[in-house]
């Protein structure tokens, strides 16, 4: 009987299909896609469009089409332009590009932009902080350490004058454009700005965080304060600011780092601010990066409070990019022995998501640093007390025991911090260790893809490159690491140069290397300068520029690996997600500095329109969607060419 019945169904429907079509001679002549997936929803003809499907390290882009087609969440079709035509329907959007170039959606693998979130929060009713005063105004003296100090302790005073006492005080001190490479840093690394018996005095009853950039400073009342928020904050920063290898009480000098900054942010001031609020200025920055390009980006996770905004604007369906996520919960301050064993207890998350937001592994900013603290131990020579600012990790520190621990219970380690030549050796010995107590195979290793960050000196020796390769290591390393170079130099000595970033030499040898810190103004700027190794006017290492087209690898095909998505991202290929972006210049062809003028006016993340510009929506017949450009001016442009 059900057989007899679903036999009558199928006569049914092809009696329809017959009346629709009048002949079975029309349903031949139905495009195959069609026929299979039925038609296109969107589709874009009279372009150039880069599939970027070549993944190799040659500079070959691969594939180019004229068109592409979409079928909701994923590419249906590529080819001429009459091919793709061939899907279309009545109800199908047919954009025009008129020769425009068209390319996968970039992937950012290194950026915390939802640091800008807290930006966001004033627009959506919520003060912040809740109870006091951030102050931006206050900028360092060029050179002068002294006036600079001056400053530092005429804001907080004014300040105090300005709150309740209780009320939190927040000084942003900001770098002055004419200040000596890397100055700034220098003073903040070396614990030479402030301390907290200094800023006791200027603001005894004020909880005060100071923070110039990387490393900062607290007074007594805010460390009272954060040790009963969060109990064992003070043993914390001891531990995680190496205060037993340098030598000094790190609670009694009130020195903290950026993470120990940024949990004052995330989970002391944010404390009751209701998720669906940070949701939302998690989307708005988040609509902003689309503006630029980005489809997908990838960063480190400190804090329960991002993690919790992020999860709920994916449950909400409102996630406008993807978010591949390196867990570090261990940075929020707690007891170190608690924190030394956090990954063996959590079990093994990787893999937890969907494709829009999803864990990729366990990272750790505080493995090694950047300027003045990378760790090249026996590969350079430099006076004491030079090379006595390098952090090179030892087993028994939190940030070792923490990744072993990690390692051994199964985790990716991927956002990992490995800025010197020593410490990447030590990053190995790491691994090694964990290799024995798991029983790995180094295919094991190689097949895990763990990543190191930043690289600004892992440096160009046999033994690295080897050791990269051996253990599969991704490489996340922004060129603009290529803007310390004067502050290395002067340190160092020419002796540094061949360790800063040398990427043609890395990808010529095999090593795996993706791009980082995309989303600046102008949104192309990063891949500028790998191609021209120029910073302030000064080109670094110029026989270690790269070519145009790797450098887009490492921003889409490449970077697809990093963020273990190979399958689905940095191509256009059919089959994969509908991540697409539309340019308004021909980056493969245009003069390389105009590579600083390329907008995007254009992004699409899984067949949806995150934004689309005034100008060419007007060309396409639509509305625009999304945040206005906030970089139209191409003077911008010429600030990268030190003009």
């Amino acid at each position: 009987m059900k057989n007899h019945q679903n036999k009558t169904r199928y006569l049914v429907v092809w009696m329809a299909l017959l009346v629709v079509f009048g002949t079975s001679g029309v349903l031949a002549q139905l495009d195959p896609d069609v026929a299979k997936s039925g038609y296109a929803d969107t589709i874009f003809i009279n372009g150039k469009v880069v599939s970027m499907d070549d993944q190799s390290t040659s500079t070959q882009v691969g594939t180019t089409y004229q068109g592409i087609a979409v079928k909701g969440e994923k590419i249906m079709k590529l080819g001429t332009t009459e091919e793709i035509q061939s899907v279309a329907g009545p109800d199908t959007q047919v954009f025009d590009l008129k020769g425009k170039t068209l390319i996968p959606g970039i992937i950012e693998p290194h950026s915390h932009m939802y640091g800008r979130a807290v930006q966001m929060l004033d627009r959506l009713g919520f003060k912040y902080p809740p109870e006091g005063v951030y102050l931006t105004q206050a900028t360092a003296d060029p050179n002068d350490l002294e006036k600079t100090q001056g400053i530092i302790r005429d804001a907080i005073q004014e300040a105090v004058t300005q709150v309740d006492p209780g009320d939190w005080i927040v000084l942003n001190l900001g770098r002055h454009p004419e200040e000596a490479p890397q100055q700034l840093r220098l003073w903040q690394m070396t614990r030479r700005l402030t301390n907290r018996k200094t800023m006791d005095l200027w603001s005894p009853e004020n909880p005060v965080l100071m923070r110039p950039g990387l490393r900062g400073n607290v007074n007594s009342k805010a460390l009272e304060v954060l040790e009963d928020f969060f109990p064992g904050y003070a043993d914390s920063i001891h531990e995680t600011m190496h205060g037993d290898v340098i030598g000094e009480n790190i609670p009694e000098i009130g020195w903290v780092g950026s993470q120990e900054m940024s949990v004052i942010t995330w989970e002391l001031f944010l404390e009751k601010l209701p998720l669906n609020t940070l949701a939302q200025a998690i989307k708005i920055i988040s609509e902003e990066a689309a503006t630029k390009g980005i489809s997908t980006f990838s960063s480190r996770i400190q804090f329960p409070k991002i993690m919790s905004g992020y999860a709920t604007l994916a449950a909400l369906g409102q996630m406008p990019i993807r978010l591949s996520a390196h867990y570090e919960i261990h940075r929020m301050p707690t007891d170190p022995q608690q924190t030394r064993q956090i990954y063996r207890r959590t079990g093994v998350l990787q893999g937890i998501g969907d494709d829009y937001l999803w864990i990729d592994g366990v990272a750790s900013e505080r493995w090694d640093s950047l300027y003045p603290e990378s760790c090249t131990g026996p590969d350079t020579v430099a006076p004491p007390h030079i090379k006595a600012r390098e952090v090179c990790p030892q087993p028994g520190e939190l940030p070792w025991d923490t990744l072993e621990n990690a390692a051994k219970a199964g985790w990716r380690l991927a956002g990992v911090h490995m800025c010197g030549s020593e410490s990447a050796r030590s990053f190995f010995k790491m691994i090694d260790r964990a290799r024995a107590i798991n029983g790995w195979t180094m295919q094991d290793v190689r097949d895990m893809r763990m990543t190191g960050e930043h690289c600004n000196l892992i440096g160009q020796q046999p033994d690295i490159i080897q050791s990269l390769k051996d253990y599969g290591i991704i490489l996340s390393c922004g060129p603009d690491i290529v803007g310390e170079s004067p502050a290395w130099v002067k340190d160092y000595g020419e002796q540094i140069e061949p360790f800063i970033i040398p990427f043609k030499t890395w990808i010529e040898s095999g090593v795996k290397v993706v791009g980082q810190h995309y989303g600046s103004t102008p949104p192309f700027n990063k891949l500028w300068q790998a191609v021209t190794r120029q910073f302030d006017g000064v080109v670094w290492q110029p026989q270690e520029r790269i070519h145009r087209v790797q450098a887009l690898k490492m921003w889409t095909s490449w970077a697809s690996e990093y963020i273990l998505k190979e399958d689905k991202l940095g191509t256009l290929e059919v089959g994969k997600l509908a991540d697409l972006v539309i340019m308004d210049r021909d980056y493969f062809t245009v003069p390389v500095d105009d590579l600083l003028k390329i907008r995007t006016p254009m992004t699409m993340v899984g067949g949806k329109v995150i934004q689309i510009q005034q100008a060419l929506a007007d060309e396409f017949g639509i509305a625009p969607v999304g945040p206005v450009y906030d970089f139209n001016d191409e003077d911008v442009a010429a600030q990268f060419l030190g003009n």
